[in-house]
Order: C-alpha cells, then structure tokens, then sequence
C-alpha cells in the first residue's frame, strides 16, 4: 500500500516541482546563481535588479510547489492510511523529499547541467568554467550540513503541519 502511494501520488507530483525548477533555471537563474561551482561564480556577471526579482519569483514558486507536492503526498497517505500518525506522515515525507533530491542530483544536475549544460542552464560569461562538469560538486551540496538539514528538517516539519491538518480536519 505504500509504495503503491509513493508511485501513483507522490512521484507524479514532483513532476510539478521539477517542471518549476527548470523554469527557474530558464527564467530566473539569478536565483540558482549562488550554488553553482566556485570556479562559475568567480565568473558571475553582475545580475540586473529585473533579474534578481524575476530569480526571486521563481525560486518561490519552485520552492512552495515542492513543499506543496510534499504535503499533499503526506496529507493523502495519512489520510487514507488505517494508522495514520506522526511517524507515517514522516516516512512519506522524507521518501518525497528523497525522491525529489534524487531527481534533482541525477536528472537535472548531472544530466542537465554536467552532462547536457543547454546554453538556457550555462549562464552568460562563465561557458568556459571547468566547474559545469563537476558532477562531485552537486553530491557534497546535498550531503552538506544546510543539505542534510533540509532533507531531513523539511520533511519533519511538513509530517507535523499533515498530522495536524489531519487532525483538525
């Protein structure tokens, strides 16, 4: 039952937040700009202030249709789970979230940006960093502290907001 969840609620949802991500990394790289390689930002234009508000509106969009698509899997399990509780609205939670991480390491990061690096990803005047094929430099930011805090964090904190939604409802 689980899994069947996961597969036919949770994966498909991410399709909307992976779908917001790339659009910010057509529209507002100026968002995705600070987590790039060092070797990328030591060649960094200087982003106008349209840009740095349009990287800011779809850095929001991306990172409220994530929690969104993270709390509805949750709620949905919970919901129609026959022991709903704290514990179970993690485990699915955190498999979302892991999910996503996963899609966004090895499809978007390593397949996009090493792999591909489509002139919409490569920012203008860095096309000759070294550091747009570090495929490493995406694994250590996700096992970075912030990295870890946040696969972990964000999905205890949406398990909590679904159990009591759930409770409340």
């Amino acid at each position: 039952m689980w899994l069947t969840h996961f597969t036919v609620i949770a994966l498909p949802l991410l399709l909307i937040p992976t779908a917001a991500l790339l659009a910010c990394a057509k529209w507002g790289i100026a968002a995705l700009a600070g987590g790039v390689p060092a070797d990328v930002k030591a060649l960094l234009p200087e982003f106008t202030a349209a840009e740095r508000r349009r990287g800011a509106v779809f850095s929001a969009i991306f990172l409220v249709t994530l929690l969104g698509a993270v709390f509805v899997a949750t709620y949905t399990w919970i919901d129609g789970a026959d022991a709903s509780g704290l514990l179970q609205a993690f485990g699915m939670a955190f498999a979302t979230f892991f999910a996503f991480c996963l899609i966004d390491l090895v499809v978007i990061d390593w397949g996009l940006v090493c792999w591909w690096r489509p002139s919409w990803i490569v920012i203008r005047g860095t096309e000759q960093a070294e550091g747009w094929g570090d495929y490493m430099f995406h694994v250590r930011e996700q096992l970075s502290p912030k990295g870890l805090a946040a696969m972990f964090g964000l999905p205890a904190v949406i398990a909590g907001a679904a159990t009591v939604t759930r409770l409340l409802l």
